[in-house]
């Protein structure tokens, strides 16, 4: 197993880190649209499903600053052929992406009042913690008003944002798999899988 990345293909680790973000993303929204979509927001199980959004939110939030770092000192696999404009563009998608997963878990996390519960272990709201009396102190707010405006952050990428920027990287890779034929999926996908013409 490869764990570093040539400039051919990905390592493992890489790939470790992009489907398991990849994964507790998805997991975060089919959980949190079962919840407005089927769910009793008043009901007592709701905070439990919840708490399991939140959860997968802070995964991929634990996950992006390692991932980052090593994208950083590891080397990436080549540009497949295409334009100049092209890869920019698609550097620039990977660069929104990233920003999508730092803001989305830190706009969840710091809007939501309520600890999350990982069982052996618990995550204190940021309601609760120093940092945000230390916030609240110097700037002179309370949560009451500041929890909205986050909150509003993360629902407004979450709804308007993130769809758009997640479903373009899917179709980009979809389509440099069946139209161009390149390696750009092939080489992210695991087990060293080959493109199937």
């Amino acid at each position: 197993m490869q764990w570093k990345n040539s400039r051919e293909r990905f390592g493992a680790l890489a790939k470790l880190f992009h489907w398991t973000s990849a994964a507790a993303f998805i997991g975060a929204y089919i959980v949190v649209y079962y919840v407005i979509w089927f769910l009793d927001e008043e009901a007592p199980g709701t905070l439990a499903v919840l708490n399991v959004h939140w959860m997968l939110g802070l995964l991929v939030g634990a996950l992006v600053l390692p991932r980052l770092a090593w994208r950083l000192c590891d080397v990436q696999p080549h540009d497949p052929p295409g334009s100049a404009l092209e890869h920019r563009l698609a550097h620039a998608a990977h660069w929104g992406l990233y920003g999508l997963l730092i803001v989305l878990p830190l706009t969840g996390y710091a809007g939501t009042s309520l600890h999350t519960d990982f069982g052996l272990f618990a995550v204190p709201s940021f309601r609760d913690t120093a940092l945000f009396d230390a916030m609240a102190s110097l700037f002179g707010f309370d949560w009451e008003s500041f929890e909205p405006p986050v909150d509003a952050v993360h629902h407004f990428l979450g709804k308007w944002v993130a769809w758009g920027v997640v479903g373009l990287h899917v179709l980009a890779a979809l389509y440099h798999h069946r139209v161009r034929k390149d390696d750009v999926l092939t080489r992210m996908l695991p087990h060293g899988r080959r493109r199937d013409n």
